[in-house]
């Protein structure tokens, strides 16, 4: 994971290096966005008790806002998006007995995360199809659950502390004068192991986040 993060990093300093000599091509823009996300986890708990017993993540509806920079580098169909927002993850823990459903337990995960992508599409149309790719570094807030029947410990305390995903996505903008509304939907793919395999995660040998973000927002700033 370390690599990977040093590609996302190296990627992000080059751009910026490469468009520093020419400080009057970017172009700076505001943006708000908010929208619904749906997630689950990737990994399963190990079955204990009952062997006729076994579990499936199902996804999970949240909650994503956040708000950021846009920097557009005139004569190149290239922006790059730094964001700061709330996003809630989780999944819901479907348990079966034999093929038959007998529960579903919610994991509610709350991170703060800082956002960086690369937005790279048409810019001569008003009406601007673009595709994203990027990473997201998540801080934990919190982390709910009901592992096994218990009533909704804290896993915080049995949680890494840092989540961190790679992007990727789609969105549609109406370009206008000064305020411009877009659409966007976004896949976070966790590489991070969040269970400390301590305490309620005990039994979780490896959780990682899986993130759909649809969203819908409000740039502003000179198309």
């Amino acid at each position: 994971m370390k690599g990977k993060i040093r590609v996302l990093v190296l990627v992000f300093s080059v751009f910026f290096f490469t468009t520093a000599a020419y400080p009057g091509d970017i172009k700076p823009g505001f943006r708000i966005w908010g929208g619904l996300t749906l997630a689950r986890y990737e990994g399963l708990p190990t079955p204990v008790g009952i062997p006729e017993t076994n579990y499936k993540n199902a996804f999970r509806a949240g909650l994503g806002l956040g708000a950021g920079l846009e920097l557009k580098v005139s004569g190149m169909p290239l922006t790059v998006i730094l964001d700061l927002g709330y996003l809630g993850k989780g999944t819901s823990l479907d348990v079966y007995y034999l093929d038959t459903k007998v529960g579903s337990l919610p994991y509610r995960l709350g991170t703060l995360s800082q956002i960086g992508m690369i937005k790279a599409g048409l810019t001569d149309r008003k009406l601007a199809p673009y595709f994203l790719v990027g990473y997201e570094l998540g801080f934990v807030l919190r982390h709910r659950g009901t592992p096994f029947g218990l009533d909704g410990p804290d896993l915080k305390p049995d949680t890494k502390k840092t989540d961190f995903c790679l992007l990727a996505g789609a969105g549609l903008e109406l370009r206008l004068e000064t305020a411009s509304p877009f659409v966007e939907f976004r896949y976070g793919h966790g590489l991070v192991n969040l269970s400390r395999n301590t305490g309620s995660l005990e039994y979780y040998p490896d959780l990682k986040s899986r993130t759909l973000l649809f969203s819908a927002g409000m740039r502003f700033g000179k198309k």
